[in-house]
């Protein structure tokens, strides 16, 4: 006597998966842990700001707002090898790419950094756009607009 082999299932008869799952654990920094990251860092660009300020007495703001943006960039120029900020850092979490993997630190200084930074300069409109920028954080998925600009997310160290 022969053995019977059913025929192949057709792909449409198979179950579809559920839909109602809940959604993946997310290793996203909550705002608030980037809110005191980045008042960690605007702390500690100030001391040398201060100093330059004193020294070189610039007469515009578009000046003080380049002496800022080296400032913030120089301190933490080693760090952002590794997608953080010192503030970033002491408060454990970091700036990857949209996918999760590491990012450039040109990236996360032509494309986070610096328009955060120089947006300012722009009178009123430049400074309402960052504004906004930092509003964003609080929304779904906290996501500010630069980390749209630049594909990147703040996750867990």
């Amino acid at each position: 006597m022969s053995e019977f082999t059913p025929p192949p299932i057709p792909q449409s008869d198979l179950p579809t998966p559920p839909t109602d799952l809940p959604p993946p654990v997310s290793n996203l920094a909550s705002p608030w842990i980037r809110l005191v990251a980045q008042i960690v860092d605007v702390l500690i660009a100030i001391i040398p700001v201060v100093i330059l300020v004193s020294i070189f007495r610039p007469h515009s703001d578009t000046i003080m707002r380049l002496i800022f943006a080296a400032a913030i960039i120089g301190i933490n120029w080693n760090f952002l090898l590794h997608g953080q900020t010192i503030g970033k850092k002491l408060l454990g979490i970091r700036i990857v790419s949209k996918d999760g993997s590491p990012i450039d630190r040109m990236k996360i200084v032509t494309h986070r950094l610096l328009p955060v930074l120089l947006l300012p300069i722009i009178p009123y409109l430049g400074a309402l756009i960052v504004f906004v920028d930092a509003l964003c954080i609080f929304r779904a998925g906290a996501k500010t607009l630069h980390d749209e600009l630049a594909e990147t997310k703040v996750v867990l160290a």
